[in-house]
């Protein structure tokens, strides 16, 4: 990265302590979480077979523990009790600088595009950089996050599945994961197919299952 595109980077970093009170999970986010959960319920009715399986018990979905506090690399957005924890309230409802992050990057993303060979692909990771960095300095900062973390994960995969299986239908779901994707853009595009996985490991099992009962 040049020093313009540096500076332009730490311009927007300052900027976002400085503006007004916004949401850094915005309705975009809510939104973008409630057509995410409506994939999930396709992929549910697409595996309905192993739904009916895992309700009677007979199978379990491959569900992997959390590691306690926050020594994972993903923080989970509920605390022990099932409830949103500090982070996830303040990323929707916080004073913030999400938004000037993602201007700041996508102007950065711009020139990276124009003056780079393959820019354009960098110039997206930079985009969804900015928006986690903005929205991590609009909460507080990681060690904010971190320090009201009941629980995480190393794997994003790991993370959804979890998720997905703890809290699918509850009420507070569709806001936690919004509050997730805040810092974690690529939940995103990970989220569905994680749960998909899952689902399809859990079929292939129950195949395997039925062969060993004959």
């Amino acid at each position: 990265m040049n020093l313009s595109l540096r500076y332009l980077a730490v311009a927007a970093l300052s900027a976002a302590l400085t503006l007004p009170q916004v949401a850094v999970a915005d309705i975009a986010d809510l939104v973008r979480a409630q057509r995410i959960l409506v994939g999930v319920g396709k992929v549910l009715d697409k595996y309905d077979d192993v739904q009916r399986l895992l309700d009677s018990g007979e199978i379990e979905l491959n569900v992997a523990e959390p590691k306690a506090g926050s020594t994972g690399k993903f923080m989970l957005p509920f605390d022990d009790e099932g409830v949103l924890t500090p982070w996830a309230e303040k990323a929707l409802s916080a004073s913030a600088g999400s938004a000037v992050g993602v201007a700041a990057g996508g102007k950065a993303a711009e020139a990276l595009a124009a003056k780079v060979p393959f820019g354009g692909l960098a110039g997206g990771l930079m985009k969804r950089k900015s928006k986690e960095t903005g929205a991590v300095l609009a909460i507080g900062g990681w060690d904010y996050i971190k320090s009201n973390t009941a629980a995480s994960f190393n794997k994003l995969q790991d993370y959804s599945v979890y998720l997905h299986s703890q809290y699918n239908g509850t009420p507070d779901y569709e806001q936690a994961l919004a509050a997730a994707m805040a810092i974690y853009p690529k939940l995103a595009t990970s989220h569905q197919k994680s749960v998909d996985r899952a689902y399809k490991d859990a079929r292939k099992r129950a195949k395997k299952l039925r062969k060993q009962k004959k």
